[in-house]
């Protein structure tokens, strides 16, 4: 006897009341909540009913929800640039091995350039325009990028073992070439066979491999490997100290933030500039 659509506020309230037990039981957040919420929204509107969860009471449970079952943020590490010049270091020689210079790659690109790992996994040689000194790198999908107007970064060719430009043509040469591979991402996954290794023709990898890869080369440069991930590489970018001195405009270009107070997430601050804050007051 329970109407579905349109559904009543307290059937929901119950409902999603029932969700908010199960979750605490199997230790899960609110996510399981609010998607039922969304869920139901998306159903009324789409059949041009009013919908139960704009009711008072379905608002107070879930808001409810996502208190009782509310977990602390624990952000993944900032990559500081004294780790990254020890990796390049230690990693970018003559010898390395192709699964070390897409790690590389994947590291430096997605730290100068600000870029997300979603990002740096669909960049492909269309995208990459080298002009002797300097680079350009197109993202034509982002997370920020509503309407898909795409956006262009820029890199300088510094003659560092951090060079972004130099680990792009580094990569690049290991590549097989071809024009009908173009289109295809940098960032590959590697053909091992008893007597050498190979970049696949097109293939790329994935998350899970990225992620894997940077936490492995990772490891040994910081106290614990488990603290950093794929988003360490923006964030650490966000943070590096010459960045945060450039202007806000140039920021806000550079990393293509749309709204001007997204850099504040990404950047973390020192304890010598915190503790400079009661310095500067005269305390």
């Amino acid at each position: 006897g329970v109407s579905v659509i349109p559904a009543q506020p307290l059937t929901v309230s119950l409902y999603l009341a029932h969700l908010v037990r199960e979750s605490r039981s199997n230790n899960q957040s609110a996510s399981a909540v609010e998607t039922a919420v969304y869920s139901i929204r998306w159903a009324h509107n789409m059949a041009g009913l009013p919908t139960p969860t704009d009711h008072s009471t379905v608002k107070a449970v879930l808001q409810g929800a996502r208190r009782e079952l509310s977990r602390p943020v624990r952000p993944k590490e900032p990559l500081s640039e004294q780790s990254l010049n020890h990796l390049a270091d230690y990693y970018n020689k003559d010898s390395a091995s192709l699964e070390v210079v897409r790690f590389l790659f994947i590291v430096i690109i997605g730290y100068s350039g600000l870029f997300r790992i979603s990002e740096i996994l669909a960049i492909s040689l269309n995208d990459i325009n080298i002009l002797g000194s300097s680079m350009s790198i197109t993202i034509h999908k982002r997370k920020n990028d509503q309407f898909r107007e795409g956006h262009t970064s820029f890199f300088s060719r510094s003659g560092k073992v951090t060079c972004p430009v130099s680990i792009t043509e580094r990569l690049i040469s290991l590549l097989p070439s071809g024009t009908e591979f173009r289109s295809s991402p940098v960032v590959r996954r590697i053909i091992k066979s008893k007597k050498h290794e190979r970049f696949h023709e097109r293939l790329g990898i994935c998350y899970s491999t990225a992620l894997e890869s940077i936490r492995k080369f990772i490891s040994p440069f910081v106290s614990n490997g488990k603290d950093y991930g794929t988003h360490s590489l923006k964030s650490g970018g966000a943070s590096n100290s010459g960045f945060k001195q450039l202007k806000d405009e140039l920021m806000d270009r550079h990393a293509g933030w749309k709204n001007p107070r997204s850099k504040y997430r990404y950047m973390k601050r020192s304890s010598e500039e915190l503790s400079g804050i009661t310095k500067a007051m005269n305390v």
